[in-house]
């Protein structure tokens, strides 16, 4: 099928991802490799919808299921996602005329099998704008909860955890920023290219860039008309796509030419990578991970990056070299985690995960890192990291380490992070560990701490 509207596409979309209980992102791609849309901005379209109604799940259905005489999940899936996408565009994008919304729900009705159900789509949409598109939610005050897990379609247990952690204001400016379009935010590849140099390149190719908070190497992409993937810039290895809470890791390793390093679960090569330029491809990097794929992806990365320094190996990361262990200068582990600090980035994240989800991260996290304790040599480090914002999976697995593991010590952040880092953090008296929090427009929220091996 060819030349369909961004609607009917976004519906399609939304089908999939829940029949299938596939992956947003993928059912997006697999939907618009299938069928073609009408022209660049009906793609564009769809996806805005795609994800404008995953970022406002929650508070949609809670105004359908107040306007619904019936439950929602008693509707067609066709039905139920095409209320969603309209009752989204009334919501969030007032530019489109409000008939407009209604009349193209109900035509993408009546041209399925279900069309006997388009007046039930025309009756619920003209009860909502009747309605003055006010349905009142929980108050803020009294029911907290309540109201910030519908006003910002987060899940109810994981509200109450920020709540009890954050509090009210914090937690509201969390769950905003988890609901904002994340900045394109770029790593320069020192290896290949000067900064200043490739800055004023972007500029004369008339790309639209602006400088990152924290780091040199670091820049956001802003307003781009075209797929990064296919300039010339990105297929040269001149710059990988990485946000930059996630670069200061390297940083934090503080990685020197002729060393060796091990990263334990390196995929897609973010890392690692950025271990190569910041030494300019001297020393050796072990790269593990356990999915064949996810090995085939740290290659592409290197390759294209121009970097022969990283060895991707096939592995678990809680026993790999087990039978005859080598030591290393440098041990990271940026752990698998319940990445409640990027949950912008992947918008779906956030109706997968459940609160039991982090007890077992957490002991898959302390198995990684007693591995990784054996392999640190005496006077060398280890470095932990993870894009999760929850204790369990930081600081206690920080305290548990070093009850664990007495020859080993924090060693502060402070030496070897930019200080303006200190205006990003959550606790920015604490010279332990760093952790930072989503920021809007900028750095995602990431926990790392760095460990030294005590001389014996």
């Amino acid at each position: 099928m060819t030349n369909l509207s961004g609607r009917h596409l976004a519906r399609l979309v939304l089908d999939h991802y829940e029949t299938e209980n596939a992956y947003i992102n993928l059912a997006l791609t697999r939907t618009l490799n299938e069928f073609e849309p009408a022209d660049r901005r009906e793609k564009a379209f769809c996806s805005e919808l795609v994800y404008g109604v995953l970022r406002n799940l929650l508070k949609i259905d809670f105004i359908l299921g107040r306007l619904l005489s019936r439950p929602l999940d008693s509707l067609k899936l066709p039905v139920k996602n095409s209320l969603r996408i309209a009752i989204y565009q009334l919501l969030e994008l007032p530019e489109i005329p409000k008939h407009a919304v209604v009349n193209s729900a109900v035509m993408e009705i009546k041209n399925t099998k279900f069309s006997g159900l388009a007046g039930l789509v025309n009756g619920v949409l003209r009860n909502y704008l009747r309605s003055n598109n006010q349905i009142d939610l929980p108050d803020r005050q009294t029911d907290p909860v309540g109201y910030l897990t519908l006003e910002y379609s987060h899940p109810s247990w994981l509200v109450e955890r920020w709540l009890e952690r954050f509090g009210l204001e914090t937690t509201e400016s969390l769950l905003k920023i988890n609901n904002e379009q994340p900045p394109l935010t770029g790593r320069i590849n020192q290896h290949l290219v000067d900064c200043s140099n490739f800055k004023t390149e972007l500029t004369e190719q008339g790309i639209p860039w602006r400088q990152g908070c924290l780091l040199e190497e670091a820049i956001k992409i802003t307003n781009l008309d075209r797929s990064l993937e296919k300039l010339s810039i990105f297929q040269e290895g001149k710059i990988f796509i990485q946000d930059e809470s996630s670069m200061l890791v390297a940083h934090l390793l503080d990685p020197h030419p002729d060393e060796t390093i091990i990263d334990l679960c390196a995929a897609p090569g973010g890392k690692s990578t950025h271990l190569a330029e910041l030494t300019k491809d001297q020393c050796r990097i072990i790269s593990v991970d356990d999915h064949p794929h996810k090995i085939d992806l740290i290659k592409e990365n290197a390759s294209r990056l121009k970097l022969k320094s990283i060895e991707p190996i096939l592995g678990d990361a809680r026993d790999i070299f087990r039978e005859e262990i080598p030591v290393f200068d440098g041990v990271l582990v940026d752990a698998p985690c319940s990445g409640t600090g990027v949950l912008r980035r992947r918008i779906d994240a956030r109706y997968r995960r459940r609160p039991e989800d982090i007890k077992a991260l957490a002991i898959l996290q302390r198995e990684i890192l007693a591995h990784a304790a054996r392999l640190v040599r005496p006077g060398g480090r280890l470095v932990y990291s993870t894009c999760t914002l929850e204790p369990e999976e930081n600081q206690a697995q920080i305290q548990w380490f070093i009850e664990q593991y007495p020859d080993f010590s924090i060693e502060s952040y402070r030496e070897y992070l930019p200080s303006s880092l200190e205006a990003c953090l959550w606790e920015p008296k604490n010279r332990q560990w760093a952790m930072l929090l989503p920021v809007s427009d900028g750095g995602d929220g990431f926990f790392m701490c760095r460990l030294k091996r005590i001389n014996p």
